[in-house]
């Protein structure tokens, strides 16, 4: 064997030996003797780091680091804020309230515009009765409707009698909740109210077939309109449903509410239409 062989073998030897001796080592160590040795670990990798924090390179990492944590955390107050506003409109929607003052969220129309031009969402501001005060009435607009025999009415046809105006649609499942009261309360005073429940015909692909499907399958039997052409969704700037109107004898708004209706809700509304509130 030559000498470079023998220094081969001797250098492997070696290697194997400090293996071996590392080894046992190891295997020797007690818990804490192994807990002692990665904190030194440790401490070191912060020294090193701290020391690599000092260069200009170093500094320039963590100022953008600096700068995404304050993004991040930004951007989390930003989701936050806009999840308690969501919260707010949807806890707000879930009560809606009637009553004879300016029930119904204004609009950009003034409350006091009696043009009848512009959007029946500006409620009157009356004293609750079932007639409202002309001088400081809001006169409902007017647009045109077709009943299920297919002709044309308008809003001012059914002048004489408070009307209880309801839009709707068979997708709606909020309508149809409080389609029971309104049967309910059509029964009990149809004869002394004009219920006119007009059908959002063409708003989310709805349907004259459809519209008429639900009411027949539940039996209901309060007068129903169809929105063809969309007058009554223009006129009343429709853009969310249910909606309803309490509309006095002389063709006035007295009070309304954006969501559907629960009984106690609806027979307050019955009351004004008849004057007893």
């Amino acid at each position: 064997m030559s000498d470079h062989e023998n220094e081969i073998n001797g250098e492997s030897a070696a290697r194997s030996e400090g293996t071996a001796g590392s080894e046992a080592e190891t295997k020797t160590l007690t818990h804490e003797e192994r807990g002692e040795r990665i904190g030194e670990a440790l401490a070191a990798a912060g020294q090193e780091e701290t020391r690599a924090a000092a260069t200009p390179e170093g500094q320039q990492a963590d100022r953008r680091a600096h700068r995404g944590i304050i993004i991040a955390a930004v951007a989390f107050a930003v989701l936050l804020i806009g999840a308690g506003i969501a919260y707010n409109v949807l806890a707000g929607d879930e009560k809606p309230s009637i009553s004879g003052r300016d029930a119904v969220t204004t609009t950009e129309v003034p409350t006091d515009d009696t043009s009848a031009n512009g959007n029946g969402a500006n409620a009157a501001e009356g004293d609750g009765s079932g007639a409202s005060d002309s001088a400081n009435a809001t006169a409902a607009p007017e647009f045109t409707m077709a009943d299920t025999e297919g002709q044309t009415l308008t809003l001012a046809d059914f002048r004489g009698k408070p009307v209880l105006l309801n839009f709707w649609a068979s997708w709606c499942g909020p309508c149809a909740s409080e389609m029971p009261a309104i049967q309910s309360a059509y029964e009990q005073y149809g004869d002394q109210i004009q219920f006119v429940a007009v059908n959002m015909t063409g708003m989310g692909g709805e349907t004259e077939t459809s519209a008429l499907s639900l009411i027949q399958q539940n039996n209901y039997t309060f007068p129903v309109y169809f929105d063809v052409d969309s007058s009554a969704a223009v006129a009343f700037g429709v853009t969310s449903i249910p909606q309803t109107y309490l509309i006095d004898a002389e063709g006035n708004i007295i009070g309304g509410l954006r969501g559907a209706m629960s009984d106690n809700v609806l027979a307050e509304g019955i009351q004004m239409l008849l004057g007893n509130e």
